[in-house]
């Protein structure tokens, strides 16, 4: 069957998803695009598949690897409800993993995301942190990893990688947390070209507008900043992964 209808419940599912409020309210979370719908996991919980009725053969292969029920809308339909300009005509809605308790942390590395507001950048920094071998990542107050852009933005590393949400309060209070040479990106910090870490850290980057929140720059136990030439700024998702791999470049264990 092929489904034509915006009222059809299936088809008010896909567009709930693209709001945070109707992630919550479903604990679910939608994945689109050939290349990102491929790569999730089999041990990720698929509950459907959406297609464009007229790539149902195309994206065969694709759709044949999960026993989720399948979903086709019409090309007109599909469009109407997707989240990206030009819809390569599939996606999946997967269920929200439980979220890593804060004493469960386990990784000689983490990567903390202190009121990171664009979802875009979110998603870029788990990506990155993926590629440099981070397994672990505490967000704080920062935006839905799960929203449909920074799922496009992580380009497959929201599969990969162990969130754990928490605040700032619970984060500084962690005895586990304590376990780790906290250091945050500050400007005001030393250059990061020359620390050597040693032993566990926890890297934190800051908000776009005010970087690293006061209270936990003052338990840091290292400020570092990245030397810049005729710029005073860049990116925190930028500046995340150049903090990253420094760091494991420079480790001593």
């Amino acid at each position: 069957m092929v489904i034509t209808s915006i009222s059809n419940e299936k088809a008010r599912l896909f567009r709930a998803l693209a709001d945070a409020k109707g992630r919550k309210e479903y604990g679910l979370y939608l994945v689109e695009g050939a290349n990102s719908v491929a790569d999730i996991p089999a041990t990720a919980a698929v509950k459907y598949l959406y297609v464009k009725e007229s790539k149902v053969e195309e994206f065969e292969p694709i759709l044949s690897r999960f026993m989720a029920e399948r979903i086709v809308l019409s090309d007109e339909l599909f469009d109407r409800v997707s989240q990206t300009v030009t819809p390569a005509g599939i996606a999946a809605v997967v269920e929200i993993p439980k979220s890593t308790d804060i004493s469960a942390l386990v990784g000689d590395k983490i990567i903390v995301l202190d009121h990171v507001s664009d979802a875009g950048n979110v998603g870029a920094i788990l990506r990155t942190a993926v590629a440099a071998g981070y397994r672990e990542a505490v967000l704080l107050g920062s935006a839905d990893p799960y929203s449909p852009k920074a799922v496009r933005s992580s380009m497959s590393a929201i599969f990969k990688i162990d969130l754990c949400f928490s605040d700032n309060r619970a984060f500084l209070c962690s005895k586990n947390i304590q376990s780790y040479d906290i250091m945050v990106l500050d400007m005001m910090g030393e250059s990061i070209f020359t620390h050597v870490p040693r032993g566990k850290y926890a890297l934190v980057v800051g908000n776009e507008a005010h970087g690293v929140s006061a209270e936990i720059k003052a338990a840091a136990g290292q400020k570092l900043s990245i030397p810049m030439v005729s710029m005073e700024s860049l990116n925190v998702a930028v500046s995340a992964g150049v903090a990253m791999y420094l760091l494991e470049r420079n480790r001593i264990e």
